[in-house]
C-alpha cells in the first residue's frame, strides 16, 4: 500500500493519474463522434469530477486550467 501510495503523485505530475486516462477516453469518443460511454453519463462520475476548488501541486514547468468554467 505505500509504494502504491507514494507512486500516485509522480503519476499525477507526469499526466498519468487515473482521472487523465479517463478524460482522453471522453474527449476520444467526443472527438469521434462517438456516444459517450455510460460511466460518463452516471451523475456520480459527474458529482466525482466537478470541483469548485482545485488545490494542486505542481512543478512550475507544468499548467493547468481551471477545473470549472466560471459558472459552473
Amino acid at each position: 500500500a505505500w509504494r502504491t501510495g507514494n507512486s500516485m503523485p509522480a503519476q499525477v505530475l507526469s499526466g498519468q493519474g487515473a482521472e487523465r486516462h479517463l478524460q482522453g477516453l471522453r474527449q476520444a469518443a467526443l472527438a469521434a463522434g462517438e456516444p459517450l460511454p455510460e460511466i460518463f453519463l452516471d451523475p456520480a462520475y459527474a458529482q466525482a469530477t466537478h470541483f469548485r476548488l482545485c488545490t494542486l501541486q505542481v512543478t512550475p514547468e507544468l499548467t493547468w486550467e481551471p477545473p470549472n468554467p466560471p459558472g459552473n
